[in-house]
């Protein structure tokens, strides 16, 4: 009886450790580096045709828009998608065009507000995202941490924002 006493104490304190257990730091620059590999394996392998921001965002121009004028960090767009994590068969999340999302980029992921500053309303684009451009070691919602996110953005409009004159 004490026996199995000292075996369930040992087996409920080695669960209470495992369940304490941290996400490693997260190391910005090295994980950049890792990313880099990870995405140009996974972009050669399935010979995509992208563009790599000097930010470490991959990204695909699938249509530019119409009109000259970008959104810019300070900006609410309109936007459908699906974003799922890099590899990953099934989205993680998907808005579809009549269910279109209002989004301020003054609070969105790095990555989005640096590709969705490359097409114009009407555009859409594919970027595949670093985690130090998404969520880094964060998790949540199904992502876990140091996750590469792959999504597919239409801008369907842009609300600019106006400036507050006296």
């Amino acid at each position: 009886m004490l026996k199995n006493k000292i075996l369930l104490l040992v087996f409920l304190l080695c669960a209470l450790f495992a369940a304490c257990e941290k996400t490693p730091p997260y190391e910005v620059e090295k994980q950049k580096e890792l990313d880099a590999i990870t995405i140009k394996k996974y972009v050669d392998s399935n010979n995509l045709s992208m563009i790599v921001d000097p930010s470490g965002l991959n990204y695909q121009i699938i249509t530019p828009g119409k009109g000259t004028v970008y959104p810019t960090p300070t900006d609410s767009v309109m936007v459908y998608f699906q974003g799922r994590l890099l590899r990953a068969s099934s989205a993680f999340q998907t808005v579809a065009e009549t269910d279109s999302l209002g989004v301020n980029l003054n609070y969105a992921m790095e990555g989005w507000k640096i590709g969705l500053s490359k097409i114009t309303a009407g555009g859409q684009i594919r970027m595949i995202i670093p985690s130090a451009l998404a969520y880094k070691n964060f998790t949540g919602n199904g992502i876990p941490p140091f996750a590469i996110l792959d999504y597919t953005i239409t801008l369907k409009n842009i609300k600019y924002k106006t400036e507050n004159t006296k």
